[in-house]
Order: C-alpha cells, then sequence, then structure tokens
C-alpha cells in the first residue's frame, strides 16, 4: 500500500475512533499531545517569537483541562492578523516552527467535538516523517513512523473501551528522542 492511501486510511480510522470519545478523554489526549510536541526544537521560543506569549506548561495543561483557552486563541489571532506575508521583513517560518504552530492552535482550539485531534495525531506522523526525510538518520525515524502508527491505533482501542491512560504517555514514548534541528 502506498503512503498517501496508508496515511488517508489512518486519518478516517483516527475520525472514527475518536467520534465518539468522551471530552474528559479528548482533555487527557490534548495534554498527552502537547507532551510530543513540547519536545521539539525551540518549542517555547517559536511560540514567543511567532505569538508573543510565553508559555508556562504547567498553567497550559491547566487550562486545557478546565477550558480556559481564549487567551491562546487570541494570541494566535492577533498574530494571524498581524502577518504579513508580502512585507519585505516576513519572516517564513521553517518547517518545524509551522507544525509547531499548527499543534498548538490544535492543542488550544474547543475539544467539544474531536476534529481538533486528528490533525494533532497526524502531525505526529509529519514530524517523524520531516525528520526522517532530512536527517543522517532516515532508518530510525522510519521505525519509529512506523510504531507511531500502531501506536495510535492502539490509542483508539483504549478510548473505544473507555480505558483511562496517563496524560504522559507521549512525553515519555519520546523522552529519549533527540528532536534536533535540521
Amino acid at each position: 500500500m502506498d503512503i498517501v492511501k496508508h496515511i488517508s486510511q489512518h486519518s478516517r480510522n483516527l475520525i472514527d475512533g475518536l467520534m465518539h470519545s468522551s471530552l474528559e478523554q479528548r482533555k487527557n489526549l490534548t495534554i498527552a499531545l502537547l507532551g510530543f510536541y513540547s519536545q521539539l526544537p525551540n518549542f517555547k521560543e517559536t511560540l514567543h517569537q511567532y505569538l508573543h506569549i510565553n508559555i508556562k506548561k504547567r498553567q497550559l495543561i491547566s487550562d486545557i483541562r478546565t477550558g480556559h483557552l481564549q487567551n491562546y486563541v487570541d494570541a494566535i489571532e492577533i498574530s494571524n492578523a498581524e502577518a504579513d506575508v508580502y512585507a519585505d521583513n516576513y519572516e517564513e517560518p521553517e518547517p518545524i516552527e509551522l507544525l509547531i504552530l499548527y499543534a498548538f492552535a490544535g492543542i488550544t482550539s474547543d475539544l467539544k467535538f474531536s476534529a481538533p485531534l486528528v490533525p494533532l495525531l497526524i502531525g505526529i506522523i509529519d514530524t517523524l516523517d520531516y525528520y526522517e526525510n532530512l536527517s543522517d538518520r532516515p532508518e530510525f525515524w522510519h521505525q519509529l513512523l512506523e510504531k507511531e502508527v500502531q501506536f495510535q491505533n492502539e490509542i483508539l482501542i483504549q478510548l473505544r473501551s473507555e480505558q483511562t491512560f496517563h496524560a504522559s504517555i507521549y512525553e515519555k514514548r519520546y523522552e529519549h528522542v533527540e528532536f534536533t534541528h535540521l
């Protein structure tokens, strides 16, 4: 099966698998996904540079749990409104910075529905694919990528069976992986 078909099928599985998740499950999964994205190079610095906010991870986790995300949403909207891609001094974000910015928008979005979680999960696959394509260790990243798709399917099984999982699963899963600047 080619990779495009595989990812398309995986995306459909994610949509179907997340559809009936509870709000509490979606919050826990969002916090877990933050554990992945916060390990990317210059996570906090990227958010400061482009959104002009200083992130305190503990506070962000608390805000996700309580649904107090409007300040983050406002910062994203202001940043988007102020960005002038045609200006001479416009600095286009690096690919990893774009992944961080897109992920942060998903992490701070309304979790009444499961839709924001699908791009966050696919974003992990995109990140691993980015490293596979640009690093000097493509085999390592390819193995992580294959295992990640399996891991995401296991998460879907846990959600369907209403099992709880710890919000630090992604942080622990990738704590020994070095995401370097490429």
